[in-house]
C-alpha cells in the first residue's frame, strides 16, 4: 500500500512541478561531476599521451646491466609494443682527430612515440621521419659532432672496433631531455651492431633502456607482474609525469589544477543538492501533517518518502549521466579539433563516479529535513507555524561536512588536497557566517536611513536573518569557488607565462674554455646575440656534511657484504649519489631568491657555499653547517651561509651549489651559457662556433615547441572546466534564490494588500539581492584568500601572494550576478495581483 502512495506521489508532484528543484539539484550534480571527469581524465590521457613523446615511449625501464630477455616476452604477452635502447659514452675518431661522444644504440620501431628529425647539413633544414633507422654501416651524428670534427656527409667515424658511414645530421630526439652539463654529441647506431663495436665491456658505465608503449591498463597490468623482479638499486621505471623537468612539473600542475577545479564543481553540486533537499521537505511538511491525521504511523511515513526520494533520485542520475555524456562529447570534440589530436577513452569510473556523486548527495543532504519531516506532528493542519523538533540540526551539519569530505576523497583519491580543500572550506564557513550576521546588522541601521525601497529591502534582510546567512553562505560558497578558480588559473598561466617567455633562452653552450670566454663574448656582441650570464663549471662531490660521511652511489658489486653496508651506513648521512657541476660567482644569479641566511659580499675573502632550498630539506641542512667537497683530490671544508630558492622551469643554467669566488676560483674550470636565437637566424649557428670547436652546442628549440604546445593544449582544456565550474556555480546561486520563492510570495500578498506598487516591491527585492550578493562577494574574496594561501603553500608550489583584483571583482559580480537572477525569479511574482498570489497560495 505505501508504495503506492509513494509512486502516486511523485507522480503528481511531477505534474505539478513541485520536484522540479530537487531533481534539477541531483541531475546538476551527476551532469557536472560526468562531464568534468570524463573530459578532464581523456584530457589528462591525451596530454600524457602526446607529452610521452619526451620519453620516445610512455614508460621505460631503465637499468645499470643488460635487462633479462624474458622481460621483453612477457610484455609481449601484455600486447605491448617494445624497443631497446642502450646509451653509453665513448670516443670517436674523423679527421684524425678524437671526440666524446654518447652513442645511442637503438631497436626496430625507436621510437614509439614522437618522431626523429634528421637534416642534410649541420643546423640546417629539418625533416621528420618515423620507424626508420640508419641502414646497416652507417650513423646519424648531431650537428656538434660536424663542427667538432670537420665531418661532411658521407665521411667514416670510428666508434669501437666498428667505422660508421655519417649518412644523416641528427637534428631532434624526442628523448633527449633537459641535461645540460653531461650531453655529448650523439651518434645513433643500430642495436643490433652494438656488439661489434666491442665497447661494452665488464665495468662499463652504461644504461639499458626498454620502451614501452600501450594503454594505461596494459602498462599497469605488466607492472603488476614486472614490480617484484625490479631492484631499487639497479631499475627505475619512469612516465613523463615522473621526473623533475619543466614539462614534468607543468603536467603535475595543470593535473592538480584539473582535479581541483573538478573537487570545487562536486562542492557546487552537492551544495546545489543540499538547499533542494531543505526546500523540498519543507514543502512537504503539510503532505506528512495530513497524512498522520489520516492514521499513518512513522514508519509508514519512512518507507512513503524514502521511496520516494530513492525513485527521483534514481530518474535524476538517469537523467543527469545522458546530459553529462552527451556535453563532454560535443565538449571533447571541439577540443580535439582545437588541439588537433584524438582523446582517448576512459574506463567506467567517471560513471559509477557521477552515479555515487548524485546517490550520496540526496542520501547525506537529504538526511535531517527527513528526519524533521517524519517529525512533523499532526497539529500542523491547525497551526503551521510548527516545523518539528531542532535537536538533530548536528545531525544535519555532520552528515553534510561528512558528505562533500567524503566525496571530496572520493572524487580526487587524494587526501592531501581533498583535506586542504576542506580545513580550508571549514575555516572560511566559519567567517562566513560571522562575518555575514555582522554585515546584515549594520546593513539594518545603514537601511533604516535610506528611502522606503531600501528600508523595505533591509526590513526583509532582517527578517529573514537566520535563512539570510545560510543563504549568504551559499552565495559566498559559490562565489569564492569560481574566483579560486579563476585565481589559480591565472596563477598557473602567469607561472608558465614566467617559465617560457618569448625570449626564453633556446641553446646552451657548454665546455666553453677560459681563454674563448672573450672571443665569444665579441662573437655574440657582433651578431646581435644577447646570452645569459657566463657561468664557470667545475665538477666535484659533496664528501661529508658536519664531519659526517655522506653515502655515495655504488652498485651492489662495490658493496660487498649487505649487512657491513647497512651497518655502516647508519652513521652516514644522505648524499648525492654523484658529481657535482659546482659554480662560483658575487652576484645572486636571476631566478634565484634567498630564503635563508645572507648573501656575501662581493670580494669577501672567506670560503662559503650556498645551497638549494629543496636539497637543503632533503638532506636536513641548515644554515650554519659545514660541507665538505672533494675537487680533482683537493678536499676542504666551507660553511652554508644561505639557502635559496631556483625557478627550474626558467631553461636558463641553475645548480644546486654555488660558491663565492674566493672558493673556487683557483681550480680550472669550462663555461656555460644560454641564449636565443630565432629560428630564421638557425642558419648562422654553424659560423658562429666553427672557430670553437670543443664548445658543445646543445639545441632546446625543439623541446621549447613541444612544452609551449602542451601548455596552450593546457590552457585550452583551463578555459573549458572554468567555463562548467562557472555554470554549476550559477545554477547553485538560482537554487538558493528559488528555495525561498514561496516566503516571498508570502510577503508579496501582504505588501500588495497593504498597496504596495510593483515599482516597490521591484526595487526593495533588486535592493536585497544587490546587497545579499556584494556582502557574499566580499566574504567570498575573504574566504579564497584563505583558501588560496593553503593551496598555493601545501598543494601547488607556489608562492603566496594577495590578489587585491578580486577584492574588487567579488563584490561587484557577486551584487551584479545575485541581483539579476534573484530579479529574475521573482519576476512573475512581482507581476501578479494579490489575488493571484493568494490563490498560488492555497
Amino acid at each position: 500500500m505505501w508504495h503506492k502512495i509513494s509512486w502516486r506521489l511523485l507522480r503528481q508532484e511531477l505534474k505539478r512541478g513541485e520536484l522540479t528543484i530537487m531533481a534539477a539539484a541531483i541531475v546538476l550534480s551527476v551532469t557536472a561531476v560526468l562531464s568534468l571527469s570524463l573530459f578532464t581524465e581523456r584530457l589528462q590521457a591525451g596530454l600524457l599521451s602526446r607529452s610521452a613523446e619526451f620519453l620516445a615511449a610512455d614508460r621505460v625501464l631503465s637499468a645499470r646491466q643488460p635487462i633479462p630477455t624474458e622481460w621483453l616476452e612477457q610484455a609481449e604477452q601484455f600486447d605491448l609494443t617494445t624497443a631497446q635502447r642502450v646509451v653509453f659514452n665513448s670516443m670517436a675518431f674523423a679527421n684524425e682527430q678524437l671526440a666524446l661522444i654518447d652513442v645511442k644504440a637503438v631497436s626496430e620501431g625507436y621510437p614509439l612515440r614522437g618522431e626523429l628529425r634528421l637534416a642534410e647539413e649541420p643546423y640546417g633544414a629539418e625533416i621528420s621521419v618515423n620507424d626508420v633507422l640508419p641502414n646497416p654501416g652507417e650513423a646519424w651524428a648531431a650537428s656538434a659532432l660536424f663542427q667538432e670534427l670537420g665531418l661532411k656527409i658521407g665521411d667514416t667515424l670510428e666508434v669501437g672496433h666498428s667505422e660508421f658511414v655519417v649518412s644523416r645530421v641528427l637534428t631532434y630526439e624526442p628523448d633527449i631531455g633537459f641535461a645540460v652539463f653531461t650531453d655529448s654529441p650523439n651518434v645513433l647506431i643500430r642495436y643490433d651492431e652494438l656488439a661489434q663495436t666491442g665497447l661494452i665491456q665488464p665495468g662499463s658505465r652504461v644504461r639499458y633502456h626498454i620502451l614501452y608503449a600501450g594503454s594505461e591498463a596494459q602498462l599497469n597490468a605488466y607492472y603488476e607482474w614486472l614490480a617484484p623482479q625490479l631492484s631499487d638499486d639497479l631499475h627505475s621505471w619512469r612516465s613523463i609525469a615522473d621526473g623533475d623537468s619543466p614539462l614534468a612539473r607543468s603536467l603535475q600542475r595543470a593535473e592538480r589544477f584539473m582535479l581541483l577545479a573538478s573537487l570545487l564543481g562536486v562542492v557546487l553540486a552537492a551544495t546545489a543538492v543540499a538547499v533542494a533537499a531543505q526546500r523540498y521537505c519543507q514543502r512537504n511538511y503539510d503532505v506528512v501533517a495530513i497524512i498522520k491525521t489520516l492514521g499513518a504511523g512513522r514508519r509508514q511515513i519512512q518507507q512513503i518518502f524514502i521511496l520516494h526520494l530513492l525513485l527521483l533520485t534514481f530518474f535524476s542520475i538517469a537523467v543527469g549521466l545522458l546530459l553529462g555524456w552527451l556535453i563532454q562529447a560535443q565538449v571533447i570534440d571541439w577540443v580535439a579539433r582545437q588541439l588537433g589530436t584524438s582523446l582517448p577513452t576512459v574506463t567506467g569510473r567517471p560513471y559509477l563516479l557521477a552515479a555515487g556523486t548524485g546517490f550520496i548527495s540526496a542520501l547525506m543532504f537529504t538526511l535531517y529535513p527527513l528526519l524533521r519531516l517524519i517529525q512533523i506532528p499532526p497539529l500542523r493542519v491547525l497551526n503551521r507555524q510548527l516545523t518539528g523538533t531542532d535537536r538533530w540540526r548536528w545531525l544535519h551539519w555532520l552528515a553534510s561536512a561528512g558528505a562533500i569530505y567524503a566525496l571530496l576523497v572520493f572524487y580526487s583519491q587524494h587526501w592531501l588536497l581533498s583535506t586542504a580543500i576542506f580545513a580550508g572550506g571549514a575555516l572560511a564557513a566559519g567567517v562566513l557566517l560571522f562575518v555575514s550576521q555582522l554585515f546584515i546588522r549594520v546593513s539594518r541601521q545603514a537601511g533604516m536611513q535610506a528611502g522606503s525601497a531600501w528600508r523595505l529591502a533591509m526590513a526583509g534582510l532582517q527578517r529573514r536573518a537566520r535563512s539570510n546567512r545560510v543563504q549568504m553562505l551559499s552565495f559566498s560558497t559559490a562565489i569564492m569557488l569560481l574566483l579560486l578558480v579563476l585565481a589559480l588559473r591565472h596563477e598557473l598561466l602567469a607561472d608558465w607565462q614566467r617559465q617560457l617567455p618569448a625570449d626564453a633562452p633556446n641553446y646552451f653552450v657548454v665546455n666553453i674554455a677560459p681563454t674563448d670566454v672573450e672571443r665569444l663574448q665579441q662573437e655574440f656582441a657582433q651578431r646581435d646575440i644577447e646570452a645569459a650570464d657566463l657561468y664557470p663549471v667545475v665538477p666535484g662531490r659533496m664528501t661529508a656534511v658536519n664531519g659526517v660521511p655522506v653515502r655515495d652511489e655504488v652498485t651492489k658489486e662495490a658493496r660487498g657484504d649487505e649487512a657491513d653496508v647497512s651497518a655502516h651506513n647508519e652513521e652516514q648521512r644522505e648524499g648525492f649519489g654523484r658529481e657535482l657541476s659546482l659554480t662560483w660567482r658575487d652576484t645572486l644569479p636571476p631566478n634565484n631568491r634567498l630564503v635563508r641566511g645572507q648573501w656575501w659580499e662581493p670580494g669577501t675573502t672567506t670560503a662559503q657555499v650556498s645551497v638549494e632550498a629543496e636539497v637543503a630539506e632533503r638532506m636536513n641542512l641548515q644554515v650554519g653547517d659545514e660541507l665538505e667537497f672533494n675537487i680533482g683530490g683537493n678536499v676542504f671544508q666551507l660553511p652554508i651561509t644561505s639557502i635559496r630558492e631556483v625557478n627550474w622551469g626558467s631553461l636558463q643554467p641553475n645548480f644546486f651549489m654555488i660558491f663565492n669566488t674566493a672558493a673556487l676560483e683557483d681550480f680550472p674550470a669550462t663555461f656555460i651559457t644560454s641564449f636565443n636565437l630565432p629560428e630564421p637566424r638557425k642558419s648562422e649557428l654553424f659560423e658562429l662556433f666553427k672557430h670553437f670547436p670543443q664548445v658543445s652546442l646543445i639545441d632546446l628549440d625543439a623541446l621549447i615547441e613541444q612544452l609551449r604546445e602542451v601548455i596552450d593544449q593546457v590552457s585550452v582544456a583551463i578555459g573549458f572546466v572554468l567555463v562548467l565550474v562557472l555554470l554549476a556555480g550559477i545554477l547553485v546561486l538560482l537554487a538558493q534564490v528559488q528555495a525561498t520563492l514561496e516566503e516571498r510570495q508570502q510577503e508579496l500578498v501582504i505588501l500588495r494588500t497593504l498597496g504596495a506598487s510593483s515599482k516597490l516591491l521591484n526595487r526593495s527585492i533588486t535592493y536585497e539581492f544587490l546587497i545579499l550578493g556584494a556582502i557574499s562577494g566580499v566574504i567570498a574574496a575573504l574566504a579564497m584568500e584563505l583558501v588560496l594561501w593553503i593551496l598555493q603553500v601545501q598543494v601547488f608550489d607556489m608562492t603566496p601572494s594577495l590578489h587585491w583584483r578580486f577584492w574588487l571583482i567579488g563584490p561587484i559580480s557577486g551584487a551584479v550576478v545575485v541581483a539579476v537572477l534573484g530579479r529574475l525569479a521573482c519576476f512573475r511574482l512581482v507581476r501578479r495581483n494579490a489575488a493571484e498570489l493568494i490563490r498560488k497560495l492555497a
